[in-house]
């Protein structure tokens, strides 16, 4: 375990100097840290890292002290040894420099255009834990602290930090901007920025309201603004806890590797994340804006005002937004049906991080800074969010209310833990919730619980869901819902084996609505039930989806073969949910992902393309290729989907007018609507050439558009041209995409089938350039992760594990995960080669 600082010594105010250059790229700096120390120490420990420390001392009842100075490197540590040691409170001056660097990480630059001309700013990432980056502190969040913070800069330019600015003075060519006194606080939540930048401005009660961006880009803050406003209120009212800052700042930022941070007062975005063009963004762009607004905005509670005590509970913070966010969003847009949009992504995308063995628990054990990095995933954030789902509908929702406002109430300005919470939700429900909470929150995956009908009973059993997974022991506390012809059965499911009366000839459905995190395994004579109440519509979308979504996991787990799920899926035949199809449209994909580079797959293919054809035929040949006036946003996302299956399986027509589209848009001849722009370009690279490749970086280079450069990057890796893909990967490692976007287009060559032979020599050639992104966290986590996501086969497993045992990486997690997540595509590989084959010989 990697060391942890003593308890004896806390900060509890930093006086803050920073002098920026944004010519050299360098920044010096000097801080005052009022410490109180309970027992005598005659050594100071805090962190810091790639920072040059210039002068220390500490002021004792005006006694200074100059220690002997030590770095630990591998633990980021300054060491502050003195010659007697000191008790009370006290005073730590540290002065130092460092660099802009970068990397997206601790205080780093980000360029920008005005005008003609490219700019930088400076700005700053400090969740997890890279404050150290910036200054030396006591970089853990139960170290509150209060701050003080003062920039010194060119006089032309702005600052931004957590609080408002209280004090501004000229020296020269130089402005020095003092900001207000911070709340008590963590170090990863403090904020502060130098750069140019527009904004609009509302007030809500006495709070003032700012979205900023580079200049040139005000008019696109207003939608973000109006948001802002309306889901900050909500918020308040919600958590019975007024918003307790002066001011509140949203910061859309060329440069940032997150899509979203929530310092306390100052939260920054992506600029597609947070701005807001009508002629140019899409409906998913729209959604995804008001999500995560919503999201950073219920952190300024859950995260800021409370906070965990350390990283083991990061699930507090990230699990308990994602869940808020819907709650708002679903409040305001009621008739974007959000909640389906939670099981599509959320419960789904967990259940896929969920069913590996080397997953973890929500709550996890977290024993040093690396580790940090690698638990911001569907765990920590969608998996726990399913949580809070399904307690919520065990409480209901007031007295889940409740307790989330005493909670916050109890704890504010200070740090709490998952126990904190279950026994504020227990106190308002009256219900012995903690039992139930940590069958969830503190074992590593999920159960499928498998049921028989046999005579007037319904027999269930419950194991962990995983592949290849032998000796599992665990077992969950399983709020059953069971609808029926006849009605619903609420049951606690917590052992092994469980019996329910059952007296009805007619249909059951376990887990409705899917509001519990388990899959279902049913028997081959059930199944055929679910035939007309697909067909027909009778169950909801939430059923619908997931009763193919979990027939699909069995068969990635190698518990049934393929042919069981394709002969399902023809009860979707008169389908129209978005949810649903867009399932299916992804269990096809990966299906031909795995296999079509097998021999095999030439001869299936035209059987296997047709499977679900004429479903999204009918849809796209009700919506046609343009949105009609007051269109619902179902429709718009399904007309979508549509155009992208009818090209994967090669539909001319389709091709034939997504080509048109795309030549007109490029010869300016014609627009394409935001909504179906990113599936026309897809479709121009999939079925491209040198010149459509030519085309699409010259637009690249052109467009202003975050949005449109995205959709460009996921495009310009579905070539089927190997020479062609390679010039995308030589393209990705240039100044001329963002680091932040990196994992845009490895991520879409990764996905691409064809990229097989050139994609790991390609690694290899250009692994020191890679290196580089080692210091990057999480985008280096998410480049290794695709590599390894490209493969299907035992030789090329085995040539990857030989790489990365000749290039050791420090994230081992994220390589067991990878990995077997390999093997379970091998597996499905192997397991259903002859099954197709046959399966496709007799359709």
């Amino acid at each position: 375990m990697s060391f942890r600082l003593s308890e004896n010594i806390k900060p509890t105010n930093y006086d803050l100097f920073f002098e920026v250059d944004l010519k050299k790229f360098m920044f010096s700096g000097n801080e005052t840290i009022d410490l109180r120390i309970t027992k005598p120490e005659s050594k100071i420990i805090l962190h810091s890292s790639e920072l040059k420390i210039t002068k220390v001392k500490i002021i004792r009842e005006k006694e200074e002290l100059k220690p002997k100075i030590k770095f630990d490197k591998e633990n980021e540590l300054l060491i502050l040894n003195f010659s007697k040691k000191i008790e009370g409170d006290c005073s730590l001056h540290i002065e130092f420099t460092g660099q802009l660097n970068d990397m997206l990480l601790g205080f780093y630059r980000s360029k920008y255009t005005a005008g003609k001309k490219e700019k930088y700013m400076a700005t700053t990432q400090f969740e997890a834990p890279y404050a150290r980056r910036a200054f030396p502190c006591f970089d853990e969040p139960d170290y509150k602290a209060t701050f003080d913070i003062t920039l010194k800069f060119d006089k032309g330019l702005t600052a931004i930090s957590n609080m408002p600015a209280i004090e501004e003075n000229k020296e020269g060519t130089k402005k020095v901007v003092k900001f207000d006194k911070s709340p008590k606080m963590s170090t990863y939540l403090l904020y502060f920025a130098v750069g140019e930048f527009d904004f609009v401005e509302d007030k809500l009660d006495n709070v003032k309201i700012r979205v900023y961006s580079t200049p040139g880009k005000g008019d696109q803050c207003r939608f973000a603004l109006d948001l802002t406003k309306k889901f900050l209120d909500y918020f308040q009212d919600y958590s019975g806890i007024k918003y307790p800052l002066p001011k509140l700042d949203m910061i859309a930022l060329p440069d940032f590797a997150a899509g979203a941070m929530e310092n306390w007062g100052a939260i920054t975005y992506r600029e597609v994340y947070l701005l807001y063009d009508p002629k140019m963004t899409s409906v998913p762009v729209k959604k995804r804006i008001a999500m995560i607004i919503a999201h950073e905005l219920w952190h300024q509670w859950s995260g800021n005002l409370v906070t965990m005590k350390w990283w083991n509970d990061l699930w507090l913070n990230e699990s308990f937004a994602t869940f808020m966010a819907y709650k708002c969003v679903d409040h305001f847009f009621p008739e974007w049906k959000i909640w389906e949009d939670f099981i599509r992504t959320e419960t789904d995308h967990a259940f896929s991080e969920d069913s590996l063995k080397n997953t973890h628990a929500i709550e996890v054990v977290v024993k040093d800074v690396h580790q940090i990095e690698e638990i911001f995933d569907a765990i920590s954030y969608s998996k726990g969010g399913s949580i809070l789902r399904m307690i919520e509908t065990y409480l209901g929702q007031e007295e889940f209310r409740k307790g989330v406002s005493d909670y916050l109430d109890k704890y504010r300005y200070e740090n709490a833990s998952s126990e904190d919470l279950w026994d504020c939700l227990s106190e308002a429900s009256k219900k012995p919730i903690e039992d139930i909470a940590m069958s969830w929150i503190n074992q590593a995956g999920h159960p499928v619980v498998e049921v028989e009908r046999k005579g007037d009973n319904l027999i269930f059993t419950q194991k962990r869901f995983a592949f290849n997974l032998e000796n599992e022991k665990e077992l969950w506390m399983i709020p059953l819902v069971i609808k029926s012809e006849s009605g619903e059965i609420i049951d606690l499911f917590d052992k092994k084996r469980k019996e329910i009366e059952f007296k009805n000839d007619g249909w059951f459905k376990i887990n409705h609505c899917q509001s519990g995190f388990y899959a279902v395994k049913y028997k081959k004579e059930d199944i055929r039930q679910f035939k007309d109440l697909i067909s027909k519509k009778i169950i909801n979308p939430e059923d619908r989806w997931g009763l193919q979504n979990d027939l699909f996991a069995l068969c990635l787990n190698g518990d049934i073969g393929l042919d069981e799920y394709f002969n399902f899926i023809k009860y979707y035949e008169n389908e129209d949910s978005y949810i649903v199809l867009s399932s299916i449209y992804s269990s096809l994909r990966t299906a031909h992902f795995i296999f079509s580079k097998e021999e095999f797959w030439n001869d299936i293919w035209p059987e296997f393309k047709v499977i679900s054809k004429k479903t999204f035929e009918k849809n796209l040949n009700r919506l046609g290729w343009l949105p009609t006036k007051n269109e619902s946003q179902q429709d718009s996302l399904l007309r979508d989907l549509s155009i992208r299956y009818l090209a994967f399986t090669e539909d001319s027509k389709v091709l034939k007018e997504a080509e048109e589209k795309f030549n007109n848009y490029i010869k300016k001849k014609g627009k394409i609507h935001p909504d179906i722009k990113s599936a026309i370009f897809v479709i121009a690279a999939a079925n491209g050439n040198e010149k459509v490749y030519k085309n699409m970086k010259k637009l690249y280079s052109k467009t202003k558009s975050p949005e449109e450069k995205r959709i460009i990057m996921a495009s310009l890796g579905q070539f089927r041209n190997e020479s062609i893909l390679k010039k995308v990967l030589d393209f990705s490692l240039t100044d001329k995409v963002r680091k932040q976007d990196l994992i845009f287009l490895l991520s879409s060559v990764a996905a691409n089938p064809y990229s097989r032979n050139i994609l790991l020599p390609w690694f290899k050639k250009n692994w020191k350039k890679i290196e580089s992104y080692k210091k990057s966290g999480k985008i280096f986590i998410h480049i290794v992760e695709d590599l390894i996501g490209a493969y299907v086969t035992k030789d090329k497993e085995a040539e990857l594990k030989k790489f990365f045992r000749q290039h050791p990486v420090k994230y081992k997690f994220t390589l067991d995960r990878s990995f077997e997540r390999l093997e379970r595509r091998i597996n499905l590989l192997e397991k259903n080669k002859t099954i197709l084959a046959k399966y496709f010989k007799n359709a």
